[in-house]
């Protein structure tokens, strides 16, 4: 082994078990060789160290620096790593933004055991696009706005601050907000399940349910559809909480 490799070796080694961006990764071969190094030679460094088990791709621009004596499991460093990944990687791209939807709906039934979902949806003011989390676990960004204003300020206030494992104060969807998103974005593919989510959150919270919340949200001209929904879901089993939804409809809205 060359003297230039075998001290990127030694410096990455220092840093075990942490994980590098391919901009540091850039900085720590242009220390050990020189600023110029053409591109080129980057990316054969960079595949030599992978190749060597130095380094553990968690996505195109991340990796995870390893010791090449030990195994790696893939679904540790998922479970060790993904919430914290997601947190930077939002901050990265937005300042507000929030978790809606059905894993909204899942912290809240589940709390800390929720599963590590294929796709989280990030209501945001900045940006539309798929991105990759980790492995394959990706990051939906929907930019959610109206052709008059921006809608972000306003959703942001119906959100909860929550504490995961590996991962502090994430907000996510209120659990009256995010019962609507479900029922307004209703998923064909997963129906049975959002419904089965829907019908045990209405079970275990029907007497608590925030009214003011949902007051608040059908003020915005949003979810009348899904408020439609929630009456009619909780007609028959919940009759007084539905009569109350009713009335917000009436007062705000439009029955279908």
């Amino acid at each position: 082994m060359d003297k230039p490799i075998e001290n990127l070796i030694q410096n990455l080694q220092k840093q075990k078990k942490k994980i590098i961006s391919s901009d540091d990764l850039k900085k720590f071969i242009y220390l050990t060789f020189w600023e110029s190094t053409p591109i080129s030679k980057i990316y054969k460094i960079t595949f030599q160290l992978r190749n060597r088990w130095f380094l553990f791709p968690l996505r195109k621009d991340l990796f995870y620096i390893t010791n090449p004596e030990k195994p790696i499991i893939a679904e540790e460093i998922e479970e060790q790593r993904y919430r914290k990944l997601l947190k930077d990687h939002c901050n990265w791209v937005c300042k507000q933004r929030y978790i809606w939807g059905l894993t909204a709906l899942e912290i809240h039934l589940h709390w800390n055991g929720v599963t590590i979902p294929e796709t989280v949806m990030i209501i945001n003011k900045e940006k539309q696009a798929i991105e990759t989390v980790v492995f394959e676990k990706q990051i939906a960004f929907k930019k959610f706005e109206t052709k008059w204003k921006n809608l972000i300020s306003q959703l942001i206030k119906q959100t909860n601050e929550v504490n995961m494992p590996n991962c502090k104060n994430l907000l996510i969807a209120n659990l009256e907000l995010s019962i609507l998103e479900c029922l307004y974005n209703f998923d064909t593919t997963n129906k049975w399940y959002i419904e089965e989510c829907i019908k045990k959150a209405i079970k275990k919270n029907w007497k608590t349910l925030n009214l003011q919340n949902l007051e608040t949200i059908i003020k915005l001209w949003k979810h009348n559809t899904s408020l439609n929904r929630l009456h009619s879901l909780t007609k028959l089993t919940y009759p007084s909480l539905s009569e109350e939804i009713k009335k917000l409809i009436k007062k705000y809205g439009f029955i279908l």
